[in-house]
């Protein structure tokens, strides 16, 4: 009797995390980021983010993407991130990859932010070619940004950098292979002055033990939380080099701060537990 509550219930759980989470309305999460302090008493620079899209069928349609776009607008952003991994990372018999990228990309021509949408592409995009997404991203209004600094201007005189780094995996899909793409310096390069916060767009979170010397926040995805999630345990593996702590969630180094997102669609296996579709919604008081 017990072993078979027992496997009923892994049964069960198993339901859960392939029919059930992977599906679910993205949360959102909200971070709070405190650059000046004397801001507190001002309006915040406020930044929706959506990472890894991984748009596929059934589990990623355009219809879906359509949905979150319109939750991403309802929460009236100043500013809107996409932070790559739009192409698929799962293939049949789990998933079909959409029939262009322009598919997974033209809801994004609808989504609003005054200050603008900008995205960087991240290694599944690379694996799949690199330039398909960045033309689909460009024709829907999106700006690319690959190694490049360009000043925002926020409120009255003020404004911010906001960096766009480049795959750090690339074709290669490791870390320390040929397909690197990243170059932190040149996007430094063009920042023109010293006093205004430094907002670092990057796919991978490992940028950071570098970045945090040189900009104020980086924001990044590709880990998907870990995408399954145990209770006391958290991730049990990331792909990535730095520490399973870095899963998912905010961190200070350095007087910098890292924000890692959870994502939006699954890598490998359609599965996700104890860790649901998200969005992050950053206040910045600069």
């Amino acid at each position: 009797m017990v072993i078979a509550f027992i496997i009923i219930f892994i049964v069960l759980l198993g339901i859960y995390a392939v029919f059930v989470e992977p599906w679910l309305p993205p949360k959102i999460t909200r971070h709070k980021v405190v650059v000046s302090p004397e801001a507190l008493g001002q309006k915040p620079l406020q930044i929706v983010v959506m990472t890894d899209l991984h748009a596929c069928w059934p589990w990623m349609r355009p219809e879906r993407i359509t949905r979150i776009v319109e939750r991403v607008n309802s929460l009236e952003p100043d500013l809107i991130a996409l932070l790559g991994d739009y192409h698929t990372a799962m293939h049949p018999p789990f998933a079909k990859p959409l029939a262009s990228a322009a598919a997974w990309a033209q809801p994004m021509q609808h989504l609003k932010a005054p200050l603008g949408v900008f995205g960087v592409l991240g290694n599944h995009d690379w694996l799949e070619g690199g330039e398909d997404a960045r033309e689909a991203l460009e024709a829907s209004g999106v700006t690319v940004l690959e190694n490049r600094a360009q000043r925002v201007s926020t409120r009255g005189n003020s404004h911010v950098w906001l960096l766009g780094l480049d795959d750090q995996y690339g074709e290669a899909c490791q870390l320390h292979g040929t397909g690197r793409r990243d170059d932190l310096e040149v996007a430094l390069s063009q920042v023109e002055d010293d006093s205004a916060p430094r907002i670092l767009l990057a796919h991978e979170p490992d940028i950071f033990l570098e970045a945090n010397k040189s900009v104020d926040l980086t924001v990044s995805g590709h880990t998907h939380g870990g995408q399954v999630r145990l209770p006391f345990i958290g991730a049990l593996t990331i792909p990535s080099q730095l520490d399973r702590k870095y899963a998912k969630g905010a961190f200070e180094e350095n007087g910098s701060t890292l924000i890692v997102g959870s994502g939006l669609g699954c890598s490998g296996l359609p599965i996700r537990f104890l860790c649901p579709p998200e969005l992050l919604l950053i206040e910045i008081y600069a």
